[in-house]
Parts: C-alpha cells; sequence; structure tokens
C-alpha cells in the first residue's frame, strides 16, 4: 500500500538510512562515473555484511517487512551502532529494551531514582531481574535489618531462607514463601525462552539450594506441580510483624520499574488500609487498620489520617504511639 505524499516517513526507515549515511569504517569500492565513491554503506553492502539478500534488507529498510528480533543485533554490528544507538534501534523494531536490558544507565535517571528512594517514609528497596538488593532506604534498614541482623543481599534469599524472615514475615508459608516460589518459577521457566540471557546463574543457585531444605522442597515441589504462577507482587497486601513487638500490620507492596533500566525493580511498602465495612486480618489492632485510627469510644471500621509533614504528604499513618509509627514501619 502506497503511503500519502504527506505522511511522515518510518521511523526505522530514517534510522537505517542515517546509519547508512553515518557509518565509520572501511569504505566501500569505488563505483558510479568518474570513480565516484558514495558516503557511507549502501543497502547492497549492509546486505553483504549481515549475509542477506539486497532485496530483504531493502524490504526492511522500506518497511515491506519486519525486522526480526533475532537479527538486531547483528543489524547493529554491521551498521557498527554505539550502545545508545543500538538500544534505540530495539525501541524502534520491538518498543522495548533488548532482553539483556539497556547497554548503559542513564546516570541522571539514576541520581533521580537513588533520591526519589530515599524520600520515601515507608520501607523501599530496589532490586535487579535475580532479587539481588541494589539500594535501600533508612525505614527499609530499622525494619529488615535491626541490630544484630545481617543486612540481606539479596530479597529473594532473604524470604526463603533467613531465619529472620519466619519472625518479620507474618504468614510466612502462605503469605510471602509461596508467592516468592511461583514468581521465582515463572522467571526460570521464560528466562529458557530467552536464548541471548537465559536464567540468571543467581536464580538457578536459589533454586539448587531450596532444593536442600525439606520444607522449601516440598513447597517447590508443590509449585512445580501447580499451574499457578505469579506474575508480580504489585498491589498484592502482606502482613508483617514489627521487631518491636505490637501487633502484626498489614502492607501493600508497590513494585515500579524506572523507563531506563526496566531491569530494575523499586519495590515500595505502603500500609494497607481496610476498605470501610471490611474487618481486618486477625492479629491487627481492634477496630483499626494498620494506617487508620478510630475515634475513641466507637467501633467500626477505621479512618485512615494523613501525614502533615515530610516529602510525602499524602502517606497514611496512625497515630504516633500504634500502628506503623510504633511499629517501625513509618
Amino acid at each position: 500500500m502506497d503511503r500519502r505524499s504527506d505522511e511522515d516517513p518510518p521511523l526505522i526507515q530514517e534510522f537505517l538510512r542515517e546509519a547508512r549515511r553515518n557509518f565509520v569504517g572501511e569504505p566501500e569500492p569505488i563505483t558510479g562515473h568518474n570513480g565516484y565513491r558514495p558516503p557511507g554503506l549502501s543497502q547492497h553492502a549492509v546486505a553483504q555484511r549481515l549475509g542477506i539478500s539486497p532485496r530483504l534488507y531493502q524490504d526492511w529498510e522500506g518497511c515491506g517487512r519486519p525486522i526480526p528480533a533475532h537479527r538486531l543485533d547483528s543489524l547493529a554490528n554491521a551498521l557498527r551502532l554505539d550502545s545508545r544507538k543500538r538500544d534505540e534501534l530495539w525501541f524502534i523494531v520491538t518498543g522495548g529494551y533488548p532482553p539483556r536490558g539497556p547497554a548503559e544507565p542513564d546516570p541522571e535517571a539514576v541520581t533521580g531514582w537513588t533520591s526519589y528512594l530515599h524520600a520515601l517514609q515507608v520501607p523501599a528497596l530496589t532490586v535487579d531481574g535475580a532479587w539481588r538488593i541494589l539500594e535501600t532506604n533508612q525505614a527499609w534498614r530499622q525494619l529488615f535489618e535491626p541490630a544484630g541482623q545481617p543486612p540481606p543481599a539479596n530479597l529473594l534469599r532473604f524470604v526463603l531462607f533467613a531465619p529472620y524472615a519466619r519472625q518479620l514475615c507474618a504468614e510466612w508459608r502462605t503469605g510471602w514463601a509461596t508467592a516468592f516460589l511461583r514468581q521465582l518459577r515463572l522467571q526460570a521457566q521464560t528466562a529458557h525462552h530467552q536464548p541471548q540471557t537465559g536464567p540468571d546463574q543467581e536464580l538457578l543457585r536459589v533454586i539448587a539450594e531450596l532444593r536442600e531444605d525439606p520444607e522449601l522442597a516440598r513447597l517447590w515441589q508443590t509449585e512445580s506441580e501447580s499451574t499457578r504462577v505469579a506474575l508480580h507482587h504489585d498491589g498484592q497486601v502482606r502482613l508483617l510483624r514489627p521487631p518491636a513487638g505490637g501487633y502484626v500490620q498489614r502492607v501493600r507492596m508497590l513494585v515500579s520499574s524506572p523507563a531506563h533500566d526496566p531491569r530494575r525493580r523499586v519495590l515500595m511498602f505502603m500500609p494497607a488500609v481496610t476498605a470501610p465495612g471490611l474487618a481486618g486480618p486477625a492479629g491487627t489492632a481492634p477496630g483499626t487498620t494498620a494506617s487508620a485510627t478510630t475515634a475513641p469510644g466507637t467501633a467500626g471500621p477505621a479512618v485512615p489520617t494523613l501525614r502533615r509533614t515530610g516529602p510525602y504528604s499524602g502517606v497514611l499513618s496512625g497515630p504516633p504511639k500504634s500502628g506503623l509509627v510504633k511499629s517501625g514501619l513509618l
């Protein structure tokens, strides 16, 4: 189908043409009249470098055929694209980064996300695709690294193997371990379909170690025989038992990924508020949710209050001597 003359040319077409014009490398053989040597690379030369027919490459550049994802790295090599341009090529063709992630992190974006993490008044941390902990904020360290507890290096390992996790994470088996095992199973299975990256060795080590633990091995076997998986933890409510004592608290895990590096995930543990008319879970403060207050002498659903100070004034909190404030969550 012919495009209208007033339509913008496809982005991939302009990208590849510019990449050929700006190619830096050995020149093409002299062609044309009077020994004219065209600048950059011709379509024919790119096709030769790729080992494909000139017609096929012309179809790629002219949008007659889609460029297969498994050919993108070879195309980037043929055009000698730098790491930034390689990421741009992947985004234009597939809408995202290559499976291995971006070649280089954006320093400005990294600084911004770091500032955001440390400004949060709720426990938060950054992890990579294998759950390695990259950075934490003060609220996280107060809750997950109390005095005498070594700082965890991997969130998945912490939840599954750390004795302190079974004390901190209420309903550890059904609320925490099972959910993390389901996501681990999904990650391990889907990674086999990505030949360029494959499963992360850290995840494979975790699977090998959990098979040596009798309880975790039984859980893993149960999940392996099930069709249930966990796509993510975003929005899920978990229970935490504060190290300082007190009522079990409900927290909602929120997960976000920076656009500059989708491999990184920022996890936040927000106070979870029970909807009006719904009873709180067993073990929570009578007449309250994990982040709400109830007027003295009254019963019924708790009414959340707002924190009025700090950079995130919309964070829900309870009175100074109850709920998450008392427990160290806020």
